[in-house]
């Protein structure tokens, strides 16, 4: 895939560092002549010079052939409009753009931006897999009005945990496991026969309201 990235801060570069890495094309343009300079020495001849949301920059960066634009910038302004050209004047198929304030969630919706990573979110996430060794981790919020989450569930890594099969859990009703991870690295979609062992990571749609019902059923008050 060819894939333009607008901003080669740090979030942009290490982006362009791991395409580049898994044999994508990539083109990085970026305002900053130093960041430009400091990208190429590093990555070879991979920056284009200049403004992100000029449709002239962006079609020397290749935009018209590019499978996907990502916009990394810290200024919502530019992430955006950046976006909306890719998309309606050079008809990219997908755009990504990092969202700084998370109040923008609606505007970046209505501007037809495919995908848009909230900074806040993930930051929290970060941390709250810092504080939490064991038990909930809020991925992302899921639309609707019943207060539902995507949620890591995390099973203690303790060797004379019990395993249990997700037929003989009392989940609430309105929970989900939709993702199975186990220890090893393998990933699978549960079913009532799949097996849950210590160290496995469960992704789930559950509401806030569940999350005592579930840490109960799945031990998550033991320490790692």
């Amino acid at each position: 895939m060819h894939i333009v990235i607008i901003g080669a801060g740090n979030t942009g570069s290490a982006l362009a560092r791991w395409l580049l890495s898994s044999g994508h094309e990539v083109t990085v343009v970026e305002n900053d002549h130093e960041r430009c300079n400091k990208l190429d020495e590093v990555l070879g001849s991979v920056s284009v010079f200049g403004d992100g949301t000029d449709p002239a920059i962006l079609a020397k960066a290749g935009t018209n052939r590019a499978n996907v634009v990502v916009a990394t910038t810290r200024a919502d302004d530019v992430n955006l409009v950046a976006c909306q050209i890719a998309k309606h004047h050079f008809s990219v198929q997908r755009t990504i753009s990092v969202m700084n304030v998370r109040e923008r969630t609606e505007l970046f919706g209505i501007a037809g931006i495919d995908i848009s990573i909230d900074i806040t979110e993930l930051t929290l996430g970060q941390m709250q897999r810092g504080l939490s060794p064991v038990g909930f981790v809020h991925l992302m919020s899921v639309g609707g009005n019943d207060n539902k989450a995507l949620v890591n569930i995390r099973i203690p890594a303790d060797p004379v945990a019990m395993e249990r099969r997700v037929r003989d859990l009392s989940l609430p009703a309105e929970t989900v496991l939709s993702l199975l991870i186990t220890k090893d690295g393998s990933a699978t979609v549960p079913n009532d026969d799949t097996i849950i062992r210590a160290g496995d990571e469960l992704i789930a749609v559950a509401t806030i309201d569940a999350e005592e019902e579930i840490r109960a059923q799945l031990n998550l008050d033991m320490e790692e």
